[in-house]
């Protein structure tokens, strides 16, 4: 059965190698999942998120500029470009619910029964940081407990979060970079941003930089 590790955010912006890409690139290449006999994944699936579930978080960017800054953060990363996609899942599945129900806004449950209905020869496991596993284990997302039995969490430590999590075998060395602190000083935090994610962002005037004329 074909193994693939699901890391859902925002991108708003994506953070470079000491914080999302990272992320990605240490899931790709060292992590290893207990509910998996010890193996790690065969690919990583990257999901954007369309319409954020939580309010306070939907002022962001457009769907394709973060859909776009995504597939320049993490497709391209050295020898893991057949192993990491960038997937629009996310708005396939809202756009889904939209036709039942206009207000309604999908949860992560629904995406993972979205992709288990979609691929049923794949395994799934989430990957989630340290601030997201805690919101999980608080029950702040759809129907939290029935995700936490339904699909692996492989949860890793993020700098400036105390929640622990369950251990994992080689964690990512990563900053304590934000993309929220990326929003609010651009010129001052770009250069927690990968190139290709910087130029991009200066090309499009997002978060306050000066577009490219």
């Amino acid at each position: 059965m074909k193994r693939v590790v699901v890391f859902g955010l925002s991108a708003n912006p994506p953070t470079g190698l000491g914080g999302h890409a990272g992320l990605v690139r240490w899931a790709a290449t060292r992590a290893r999942l207990e509910a998996w006999d010890g193996e790690g994944p065969d690919e990583v699936w990257v999901l954007p998120v369309y319409r954020h579930a939580f309010r306070a978080k939907r002022d962001m960017a457009s769907f394709e500029h973060r859909m776009a800054m995504a597939k320049l953060a993490f497709e391209h990363l050295p020898h893991l470009s057949a192993r990491v996609r960038v997937l629009d899942t996310e708005r396939t599945v809202a756009e889904a619910f939209a036709v039942r129900d206009a207000r309604a806004v999908p949860g992560t449950i629904d995406v993972v029964r979205f992709l288990r209905d979609d691929h049923p020869g794949v395994a799934f496991a989430l990957l989630l940081g340290a601030d997201t596993y805690r919101d999980l284990l608080e029950g702040r997302w759809k129907e939290s407990e029935a995700l936490l039995k339904m699909v692996a969490i492989l949860a890793v430590p993020r700098p400036g979060v105390s929640t622990s999590v369950p251990a994992a075998e080689d964690p990512p060395a990563l900053d304590e970079i934000s993309s929220s602190a990326v929003r609010a000083d651009f010129a001052g935090r770009a250069i927690a941003l990968q190139p290709s994610v910087r130029a991009y962002i200066e090309a499009h005037g997002l978060y306050g930089a000066k577009a490219i004329r």
